[in-house]
């Protein structure tokens, strides 16, 4: 079975994830955009947004919502629900305090660089703008001795997280633990792919048989943080 290839890239992944690619489906996205009180017409960008449901359930909210992936197929598939770019999250397109929102669900521990793509969010928001994140992160316990690879390579420990999201000029407003959503998830997972290791070779990048010490323990998260102001 191939490890080297990104979950949201994969056939059986995309098959038991649905459309939105990660864990909850729209639930934690619905929860932010509530949170956020956006006024009609706010500038949000759907950073990674995939074959684009975050882009329509924020366009349905009557936001001028845009997307950017570097995926060319999925930007296909987006681009009915709303206007798409090209671009990497850790390089933006766009100009200087452009925008209101920011989503980015399950994105930034896969781009390989969170603190050059939350710098790139921070610049890209007004400020007082908002970001919406979800994604994994390294609960408290023993961690793996060895570097883990795929979706887990760029997760950390809770207080990490936390600080890269303040170098970068961001002030978290309140963190949800979800990890309910991600266990969800893996068993769905283990019933398709026929076992949890597969699962865990899929999820790290490592195989189980092969990789020595513990599991990562591995928690889900929902962060809504804000553009400090001058």
């Amino acid at each position: 079975m191939p490890v080297a290839v990104a979950p949201y890239a994969r056939e059986d992944f995309q098959r038991v994830a649905g459309e939105t690619l990660r864990p909850g489906g729209l639930t934690l996205t619905a929860r932010a955009l509530a949170a956020c009180r956006f006024a009609p017409g706010a500038r949000v960008l759907d950073l990674g947004c995939g074959p684009g449901a975050t882009l329509g359930l924020l366009a349905e909210d009557g936001l001028c919502a845009a997307g950017l992936d570097a995926s060319e197929e999925f930007l296909v598939q987006a681009a009915p629900r709303g206007p798409v770019v090209r671009g990497r999250a850790q390089e933006l397109p766009l100009r200087d305090g452009c925008l209101d929102g920011v989503f980015c669900e399950c994105v930034l521990s896969a781009t390989g660089d969170a603190p050059a793509t939350l710098a790139a969010i921070a610049r890209a928001l007004r400020p007082g703008g908002l970001l919406a994140l979800t994604d994994l992160y390294l609960r408290p316990g023993p961690q793996p001795g060895s570097a883990a690879a795929g979706c887990v390579a760029g997760a950390v420990p809770r207080e990490v997280l936390t600080r890269q999201l303040e170098v970068a000029g961001l002030a978290p407003l309140f963190f949800e633990d979800h990890t309910k959503l991600l266990t969800e998830l893996a068993c769905r997972l283990t019933m398709a792919l026929g076992s949890a290791q597969s699962v865990v070779a899929m999820l790290t990048g490592r195989d189980p048989a092969c990789a020595g010490g513990p599991r990562p323990r591995l928690g889900y998260c929902l962060i809504l943080a804000a553009k400090e102001t001058p």
